[in-house]
């Protein structure tokens, strides 16, 4: 754009010097043509009588008066017949006046004269060119002169808009490919002392703002619990994924439990389901309260993620669907660590609930699983932990249960779900 202007500025300045230098020319010339159409008429009128009477000598001294008139380099005179009457020449002045091949840069001026019996001669003059040429040459480099000022000053306006308008306008247009390529939504645009970019700045500012509150919002959407405000089964999956692959590269253990509430039909089939989402609100709230996990333990967009490579022990709550909850638990130090925290879970679940101005009393069955011992992938590790539920489910609920690989099968058979290859049975460690 900076180019463009320059280049159109220099243009326009060439324009424009041109036109003043041939207008000046042009204006010149025909100056010096009237005065000398003026002039040779003059001097025909009183030639006329010299050539009436055949007085070469008078027409001759009536012509050397126009030494006094500089412009004029030579005239000739002829009669009726065009004979050569009478001639000037000044000094130094090159060929005749009625050869204009020969003096190129002459102005030549035919005039013809005459009484009341008709033409009587005619009379040529031939005018230098050289005042109209000087003046012209002066002002070309008058002009010039101006032109170069003007480029220079031009040249200084343009490095301050380039300053002061482009480098603002560039610096936004950088902090857009930023944004773009970067997904940094943490870049603002400066403030600028120029009133129209100042609000391109400050538009620029709230769009992205309102991009990041969007994507925000739709990761709200995609990745956590409406009701409950935990994350969701998609974000549970795929923490578990990067925290298995954290415990694998480290050697850790991770534990993961699977929580279903006892007595959460009854409720909705005689409270309502107003009530029962109240409930499932109520016991996210003692889930994390009971926790205690980190805002960094919450699942974030694909676009945010970023795999975690110290260590993380605080414990990941989500929500799969209706009234069942999931809970992992990386660097575990002890395999029986987990029932710990499973007890913990119950029994803050177990305390009456405040809904509607009646207390609801519910339970929970939990079932836990350990990585490795109990699975090596997502999809073993939490196939086991539901097992495990069932099986606190059909000991009588309020248990929680640990699931032992080297065991008996019965609690896969009794949930529906084949053992894992290799194993003749299935233990489960039953707490209260």
């Amino acid at each position: 754009m900076l180019r463009i202007n320059r280049t159109a500025v220099t243009v326009a300045i060439g324009i424009v010097f041109t036109v003043i230098i041939a207008g000046s020319f042009a204006v010149g010339l025909i100056g010096l043509l009237q005065t000398a159409h003026v002039q040779a008429d003059l001097l025909a009128e009183q030639l006329a009588p010299a050539i009436v009477r055949q007085d070469r000598r008078a027409a001759s001294e009536m012509l050397v008066t126009l030494r006094h008139s500089p412009q004029v380099q030579a005239a000739d005179l002829r009669d009726a017949q065009h004979r050569p009457f009478a001639r000037y020449v000044r000094a130094g002045a090159a060929g005749p006046a009625t050869d204009p091949g020969l003096a190129p840069f002459l102005l030549h001026v035919r005039q013809d004269f005459g009484n009341t019996g008709g033409r009587v001669g005619t009379l040529y003059l031939s005018v230098s060119l050289d005042s109209v040429l000087r003046q012209t040459a002066w002002l070309a480099i008058i002009t010039l002169i101006a032109a170069a000022a003007s480029l220079w000053v031009s040249g200084l306006l343009f490095g301050h808009l380039d300053r002061a308008v482009l480098a603002p306008l560039q610096a936004l247009n950088d902090l857009m490919g930023r944004v773009h390529g970067a997904s940094d939504f943490t870049i603002r645009a400066r403030a600028s002392h120029i009133a129209e970019i100042d609000a391109l700045g400050r538009n620029f500012n709230e769009m992205i703002e309102k991009i990041h509150d969007r994507d925000q919002r739709l990761a709200q959407l995609a990745y956590f619990d409406k009701l409950t405000g935990l994350p969701n089964r998609p974000a549970f999956l795929d923490r578990l994924e990067r925290e298995l692959s954290r415990a694998s590269r480290g050697g850790h253990r991770l534990g993961l439990l699977f929580l279903d509430l006892d007595g959460f039909k009854q409720v909705n089939d005689t409270l309502g389901h107003e009530a029962g989402d109240r409930l499932l609100v109520e016991a996210a709230a003692r889930l994390r309260a009971t926790l205690r996990p980190s805002d960094a333990a919450a699942p974030v967009s694909p676009r945010a993620r970023s795999d975690a490579t110290g260590p993380a022990k605080e414990a990941h709550p989500a929500r799969l669907g209706g009234d069942e909850f999931t809970v992992l638990l990386p660097d575990l130090r002890d395999v029986g660590d987990v029932l710990v925290v499973a007890r913990r879970i119950g029994d803050s679940l177990r305390r009456p609930f405040a809904i509607e101005g009646r207390d609801v009393a519910i339970s929970a069955s939990i079932g836990a699983a350990v990585f490795p011992e109990d699975g090596r992938d997502a999809a073993t590790l939490l196939m086991h932990a539901d097992a495990a539920m069932y099986h606190a489910k059909r000991a009588g609920r309020d248990n929680s249960c640990l699931y032992r690989t080297t065991l008996a099968r019965s609690a896969p058979a009794q949930a529906g779900l084949d053992p894992p290859p290799g194993d003749s049975r299935a233990e489960l460690d039953i707490g209260a």
